[in-house]
């Protein structure tokens, strides 16, 4: 029962006390007064009436008597008017009935009246005639006793419920500081930190009001600590301080990760020409500032890219690497090409004396070694060296899939009828938890092309944003695992689905996939969303609306690549997010990286401060995934907990 309800009780309960009290006290003191008017009233009329007849009785005129009598028994205020000799015989006797009108009987018998007998003497001279005896009718008073009852009844409903109005209205008013803090709890826990501005009037209220003010305060600014901690240490391990950009040691990662995980793509090395004599002539402030404004110019040019997962590292000196996943030779190409040609803009600005800036070598890669992809990428660069200014030279290595490459341009046809034909295929691969049970199923999309032949993931992904597919891959995934979760194919276990970045932004997609989630609410709570952190964080608000809509029907929203960029954590925060994935780069060698270890273990405590799940990646064998449920994660994936499997 809410404080509210317990109030109102209480002032219920008091005022029927109060009620009860005041009128049986209120009828009591009326009763009373009305016994006390009955004995009056008859012996008053005893007293007065045989004062009248004893002239009448020592006369004998016994017509007379009768007639005065009548007279005072008429009125109908007396039960019985009587007359007796000295003998005691009867003269006269004239009785009324008693007349209680709409007085219930119950009334009567829980306050009965007295209705004493009056009597007086009739004197003849100074002998004894006879006596009078009058008994008063009560029916009037017991109608008096009745309305004044009802009165008092009425009275005090009256006020009874005017005051209760009166006081839900002042203490909906007063305990409203009270649903303030509920709901400033309830926001806390929804990982939102609201300040109540208006502090209650009462004491004790404002108290309460203001420690959980504190208390809020405190928690946002252990989660701003543990945040800032957080991306601390990462700066630190991961983070050139100079250019603000990702460190040699982060691009070995990450670009070793993305190779061991069969992805395909390219690297852009880029070097400033002349930079030592630069930094002689200039000083090295004049040095830092070329290469800050080079990280910034090279940012602006990626980020003209919509769609584009990539990261950029300054790897030392005058060198500075771009890593672009899921593109093929035209488009590294065409951005290489856009950082060669914007290169003279540097001697615009003033940052260098000649037009003669740097030069741009790519290599691409896919299936080759670490090893391999950085020799590639420094023959292109230094084959671009001796090409002239501002060159640009692109190598692709041999065990490249040049085939594919080749034929980009047909690979929105070949997508478009793959899809009219619903050629798709579906592979689980388990999530599991320490006890190696299944938490859920990620959903992976197999496609193939009208030969049978199997399209990689890594291929469709990127044909599918470059030919505006993505919505139509995304409709197909969805329905097909929503289909499975009605049917429930594997029982209650949820199922996760990844869509593109531009799915979330596209309204006519979420539309469609609220209307498919309306019609089966309970397959929907089983459905799982995953968007990868690279393309959604330039737009908080767009991601913070579809994880709103999808709640509203249970389905809840996770997300993929976290920590892949170098965004600041406490977005976490802002969104309710079910769970998030770190991502594979961190995970890759965690058994003998203690930094990677610390910083997997602080995300974990954070996130699960925020109710947000942690799992695990591109776990390879089990001396990881002991360690990685060691720190804390609540569930990993990858070959070495279970392989994709056609179930």
């Amino acid at each position: 029962m809410t404080l509210l309800k317990q109030l109102l009780a209480m002032i219920v309960l008091l005022f029927t006390m109060l009620f009860i009290g005041s009128f049986s006290l209120s009828i009591e003191n009326t009763r009373s007064y009305l016994n006390n008017q009955l004995r009056t009233i008859s012996q008053d009329t005893a007293t007065s009436l045989g004062m009248s007849l004893s002239p009448h009785i020592s006369d004998q005129d016994y017509v007379m008597v009768e007639r005065m009598v009548s007279a005072v028994s008429d009125s109908g205020y007396y039960r019985q008017v009587l007359i007796t000799d000295v003998e005691g015989k009867t003269i006269i006797n004239k009785t009324q009935q008693v007349n209680l009108n709409d007085v219930p009987d119950w009334f009567i018998n829980m306050f009965k009246l007295d209705t004493p007998q009056g009597e007086a003497l009739i004197m003849s001279g100074w002998q004894q005639a006879g006596m009078v005896k009058v008994l008063v009718n009560p029916g009037y008073a017991y109608m008096s006793l009745w309305s004044s009852a009802i009165q008092t009844f009425l009275w005090f409903a009256g006020m009874s419920v005017l005051a209760a109005i009166v006081g839900v209205i002042a203490l909906h008013y007063i305990l409203n500081p009270l649903r303030m803090v509920e709901a400033q709890a309830r926001a806390i826990c929804d990982r939102e930190y609201p300040i109540q501005t208006r502090l209650p009037w009462t004491i004790e209220l404002r108290s309460v009001v203001e420690a959980m003010n504190r208390m809020t305060n405190k928690v946002r600014q252990m989660f701003d600590e543990q945040s800032a901690s957080i991306e601390r240490l990462r700066s630190e391990n991961y983070l050139d301080s100079l250019t603000n950009l990702a460190n040699r040691r982060y691009f070995d990662m990450q670009l070793n990760h993305l190779i061991k995980a069969g992805e395909h793509g390219a690297v852009i090395l880029l070097e400033l020409k002349n930079f030592k004599e630069y930094n002689s002539k200039r000083g090295f402030h004049a040095g830092d500032e070329l290469l800050r404004n080079t990280a910034s110019f090279i940012n602006a040019i990626c980020k003209a890219q919509p769609n584009q997962e990539y990261f950029v590292a300054h790897l030392s000196g005058a060198s500075f690497a771009i890593v672009i996943s899921n593109v093929d030779e035209q488009e590294a190409r065409d951005l290489g090409d856009r950082i060669a040609r914007s290169l003279p803009r540097f001697r615009e600005r003033g940052l260098v004396e000649t037009d003669e800036v740097g030069h741009v070598g790519i290599a691409l890669f896919s299936n080759e070694t670490y090893g391999e992809v950085m020799s590639a990428s420094d023959l292109a660069l230094r084959t671009a060296q001796h090409e002239g200014p501002n060159a640009m030279h692109l190598v692709v290595p041999s065990k490249s899939v040049a085939s594919v490459v080749n034929t980009s341009t047909h690979w929105g046809e070949v997508l478009r009828e793959a899809l009219k034909n619903n050629r798709l295929s579906l592979l689980m691969q388990p999530v599991k938890d320490a006890s190696a049970s299944i938490l859920h199923y990620e959903a992976l999309m197999r496609l193939t092309d009208a030969n049978g032949e199997m399209i990689p993931a890594k291929i469709y992904t990127q044909m599918a944003n470059r030919h505006g597919l993505a919505m139509d891959f995304d409709k197909v995934m969805v329905a097909e695992v929503f289909s499975r979760l009605v049917a429930q194919r594997y029982g209650t276990t949820p199922i996760a689905v990844n869509i593109f970045p531009s799915s979330v932004q596209n309204h006519v997609f979420v539309d469609w996939l609220c209307s498919e989630l309306a019609k089966n609410p309970e397959a929907a709570s089983r459905l799982l969303v995953e968007v990868p952190e690279y393309g959604v964080l330039e737009n908080i608000e767009a991601l913070r609306e579809f994880i709103k809509k999808l709640a509203t029907y249970g389905t809840r929203v996770g997300l993929d690549h976290f920590g892949r960029g170098f965004s600041s954590f406490a977005y976490l925060s802002k969104l309710k997010l079910d769970y998030i994935k770190i991502d594979g780069g961190y995970v890759h060698g965690i058994v003998d990286n203690k930094d990677n270890q610390f910083l997997i273990e602080s995300v974990a405590q954070v996130a699960h401060g925020l109710d947000i799940k942690v799992y695990a990646v591109s776990v390879e064998d089990a001396d990881q995934w002991k360690l990685l449920v060691d720190l804390h994660l609540d569930g990993v994936l990858g070959y070495g907990v279970g392989r994709p499997e056609d179930i």
